[in-house]
């Protein structure tokens, strides 16, 4: 009988199968490093242009702030100029209603009083005197109550006082201002 030796047969085929193996194992090493790369790449793309796109949309927000805040200073600006074209608008009104004002006021007054004190302050007089008696006093207060440019007068003090042996009335008067430019200024609001 013949003996058959099948050990070296098995040997090499199971040292083919191990190189098999392994270059299989290589080659799947290889892919698995190749998909890494190719995704770390892929992913690291997308952050870079994430991030370009944020640094556009800051430096546009930079921008449009620097527009705001001109546009704001620009508005401020503005608002100061419309303000004072108001105030020389409304002097401009004024003007003649106050020279009518002293007009009228110096074409009111009894020649027995004699003012020491006038003085205006926001659409209203204060006028400081000296007066005989008490009806002159009530004479000055009903024809300035009766114009057209006044409101109703109101007497704050009144005092008895001697000046060079004569008695006198010295008070202290409020009158409140009925402009022109006021009663336009009122009539343009409410249209």
């Amino acid at each position: 009988m013949t003996r058959i030796n099948l050990l070296p047969w098995r040997e090499a085929r199971r040292t083919q199968r191990q190189r098999e193996l392994i270059a299989m194992l290589a080659v799947v090493a290889l892919l698995a490093v190749g998909l890494v790369a190719l995704v770390y790449s892929d992913v690291s793309q997308r952050i870079e242009f994430q991030q370009e796109r944020n640094n556009y949309l800051r430096g546009e927000i930079a921008r449009l702030k620097k527009a705001a805040e001109e546009l704001q200073a620009l508005q401020q600006t503005r608002n100061r100029l419309v303000e004072r074209l108001n105030v020389i608008q409304k002097l401009q009104t004024s003007r003649p209603g106050m020279v009518r004002m002293l007009d009228e006021l110096v074409r009111l007054i009894p020649q027995d009083i004699y003012l020491t004190t006038f003085k205006t302050a926001e659409n209203q007089i204060t006028l400081i005197g000296v007066a005989r008696s008490d009806v002159i006093i009530s004479s000055l207060m009903r024809s300035i109550r009766d114009a057209k440019m006044f409101g109703e007068p109101v007497l704050q003090v009144v005092q008895t006082q001697t000046i060079n042996n004569v008695q006198v009335r010295t008070f202290e008067l409020l009158i409140p201002l009925k402009l022109e430019g006021d009663a336009a200024d009122t009539a343009g609001g409410k249209s």
